[in-house]
């Protein structure tokens, strides 16, 4: 096997500049259709991996699985992440990935501990993957060919189990139909059925995840990262310490969001005390701020007003105010030239040109919708917010983005 996958992954490395679509159609080269398949799948998992896994893109021996499992893993800069936090809260002393999966953050772990067993019940997947590590020099990974819930439950193995109190998963989230699946109880493995086996633990979830039910039902969570790259949360992930017992309020909450230049926003909060928090209402003054995705998924609404000291247009807006300017605000800010009614006419005489940017907050019509009704294109410097202020009154906010260098 790969022996066929060398050989497919050195002619995608020779034909990157080329067309895929193309080359399959006229399999130049006369490839048997199963080379061909596997030539295409390194050429298109090459291309995602490029901005994604600058480190594996970069090394041309390395194979690459199917695309949709490229697409699918974490980016590189959250796998580093996921990796710091887990050293951080349980140190640097052999752990187990229970879910291996194509490796990424059992590399990214094997960084920052003293090593790590791969766990994954796919044998050709498990090769690859071994395979791979050798190629990165990451040699203090022991690949196992293992169903993980088989593992945890034994207490022999290549190396013993109690050796192993730390431990990191990634559920599987599709069910034997393929269909995506988020709830905890439909992952495989199902962390509700082996989480008394593991003393300490970190469990990537899926961004759909109510996380204060995830919390309730993991229980002893101390902490929860929500992390999002380029503003669109990618993954939650729950930290439970056996020693460690936490309640939801108490559960530590932090909200990660990786810019496009790879500046790491962050913000952190607990229930408590955002159900403590006062906010203040007002309508729009000079500044108009947008929280990042993290931030909104989190719930933080009352804690991000009450840490920067700013207002918020309506209970259900998410949309923040100041008369001065937020320097280091965990979001978009903007400068706010006009306040509009829903009004065609007077939004069109308050735009320089027929372009803009729409978003809705708390407002009954989408996007798509209003530029349709407005006659405006997408793009431009303007940036609309249709929302709704303190007194239930829809407004359209004409703003543009704040230059902050």
């Amino acid at each position: 096997m790969l022996e066929k996958l060398h050989q497919a992954n050195l002619i995608a490395l020779q034909i990157q500049e080329t067309e895929i679509q193309k080359y399959v159609l006229k399999n130049p080269h006369k490839l048997d259709a199963e080379l061909l398949r596997l030539v295409a799948d390194q050429w298109l998992a090459r291309q995602k991996a490029k901005h994604k896994l600058p480190s594996w893109f970069t090394n041309q021996h390395v194979i690459f699985p199917p695309p949709l499992s490229v697409e699918q893993a974490s980016s590189e800069i959250t796998a580093n992440y996921k990796a710091a936090v887990f050293t951080r809260n349980f140190g640097s002393d052999k752990c187990a990935d229970l879910t291996g999966g194509m490796g990424l953050d059992s590399w990214a772990l094997a960084k920052v501990t003293d090593s790590v067993i791969y766990i994954e019940q796919n044998a050709a997947l498990a090769i690859v993957s071994k395979y791979n590590f050798g190629v990165l020099k990451q040699y203090n990974i022991e690949v196992l060919n293992e169903n993980s819930v088989l593992f945890t439950q034994s207490t022999m193995g290549v190396v013993p189990h109690q050796t192993i109190t730390n431990f990191y998963i990634d559920p599987h989230r599709r069910d034997n139909a393929k269909n995506k699946v988020f709830k905890i109880e439909d992952c495989e493995p199902n962390l509700l059925e082996i989480k008394h086996l593991l003393p300490n633990f970190m469990v990537k979830f899926s961004p759909m995840l109510d996380i204060k039910l995830a919390i309730e039902q993991i229980q002893n969570i101390s902490e929860v990262h929500i992390v999002a790259f380029e503003n669109e949360v990618k993954e939650l992930l729950f930290v439970s310490e056996r020693k460690n017992i936490s309640t939801i309020e108490e559960t530590n909450i932090y909200c990660i969001n990786f810019t496009s230049n790879n500046e790491k926003q962050v913000f952190d909060f607990n229930y408590k005390n955002e159900e403590k928090s006062i906010v203040k209402y007002s309508q729009p003054n000079t500044y108009i701020y947008e929280p990042n995705a993290a931030i909104l998924k989190a719930g933080a609404f009352k804690s991000i007003s009450a840490h920067y000291d700013m207002a918020k247009l309506a209970p259900n807006s998410h949309l923040y105010t100041s008369d001065k300017l937020v320097k280091n605000f965990v979001g978009r800010s903007f400068i706010c030239e006009s306040v509009c009614k829903f009004d065609k006419k007077e939004i069109l005489s308050n735009l320089p040109t027929p372009k803009a940017n729409i978003s809705t907050r708390n407002f009954p019509i989408k996007p798509e919708e209003i530029k349709k009704k407005l006659g405006l294109q997408d793009g431009g410097e303007s940036y609309l917010f249709a929302t709704e202020n303190n007194e239930k009154q829809k407004i359209v906010l004409i703003c543009r983005k704040v230059d902050l260098t």
